[in-house]
Order: C-alpha cells, then sequence, then structure tokens
C-alpha cells in the first residue's frame, strides 16, 4: 500500500485527554486532504529542540528569543490562512481515522529560503513550504496546545 501525500495549508492542534496526545488535524475542512496525526509527549520532547536547533541554523536572524511562551502566543501570532481559529463543528464531524505521527522533517531551500516540512505517519504524509515567520507561528500554536502542567513541561520549553 503505498502512502497517501497532500498539501498542508492549515494546521489545528488540540488536547486529546482521553488519548492524552496532541490531535494535529491538517485541512481540518477538507475531507479529502484531511489528516488527523496524534503526537505523543515522547515525540514533542524529541520535536521541539531540533525544531529549535533549526530555526536557528537557518533563520537566525528571524527567530527572537523566547521571553514568555504566553506572551509570545498573545504577541506574535497573527490570523493568517495557516493560523486562523477553528470551527469546533467541522473539526469534529469531518476527523477522519487517527494516525500516529512518526516523524517530520526538514529540508531548507537556499533558492527561496524556505523550508520543506513533511509529517509523515503509517499512511500518509503532509507536506508543505514555511518561510521563516511562518514556520515559528505554526510550531507555537502546535505548542499552543501542549498540556505543559500535566506532561511536566515547563513554558519555556
Amino acid at each position: 500500500m503505498s502512502k497517501r501525500t497532500i498539501n498542508a495549508t492549515s494546521f489545528t492542534p488540540k488536547y486529546d485527554e482521553r488519548e492524552d496526545r496532541i490531535r494535529l488535524s491538517i485541512n481540518y475542512e477538507e475531507l479529502q486532504n484531511r489528516a488527523d496525526f496524534m503526537i505523543s509527549r515522547a515525540f514533542v520532547l524529541k520535536l521541539f529542540p531540533v525544531l529549535d536547533e533549526y530555526m536557528m541554523k537557518f533563520y537566525e536572524s528571524e527567530v527572537v528569543l523566547q521571553k514568555n511562551f504566553k506572551q509570545e502566543i498573545r504577541e506574535n501570532i497573527t490570523q493568517g490562512s495557516s493560523t486562523a481559529v477553528a470551527d469546533e463543528n467541522n473539526l469534529a464531524l469531518y476527523k477522519q481515522e487517527d494516525e500516529l505521527l512518526l516523524d517530520v522533517s526538514f529540508t531548507y531551500i537556499g533558492t527561496n529560503k524556505k523550508t520543506q516540512v513533511l509529517f509523515h505517519s503509517q499512511n500518509t504524509e503532509a507536506k508543505v513550504e514555511f518561510d521563516g515567520e511562518t514556520m515559528k507561528q505554526v510550531f507555537t500554536v502546535i505548542k499552543s496546545a501542549l498540556p505543559f502542567f500535566s506532561w511536566g513541561i515547563s513554558h519555556n520549553f
């Protein structure tokens, strides 16, 4: 069986208390192009340090060191096409089968100074290209869904 490949246009993270995982719905309003990835605590603990290192390497001039996570959410997240507030009814209505997120890969494209990000599960690959600012915003929104206290993670993680 071959993997299904989709182009990611929107990212909607939500903590799933029953599964104790982050549900990352990609393209949540598009039934044919939607993917629901489940992100475990262990995966988060590996992903964000690698992401921070990557951002410092390729987007150092665009990355401001984080003073306060909640302050960053309020000040730096603009309502754009990839960070708009989700319609909770559509989020549940179009829900796909949950797929465990196995890997996220980053490839820097020097010609346009963007990064191709690939989200991989066993059956689905979601791809997107980000500039530095958009990449920071999307991953900050994903990070905002983390249950910091119950997972024993600092807000400055």
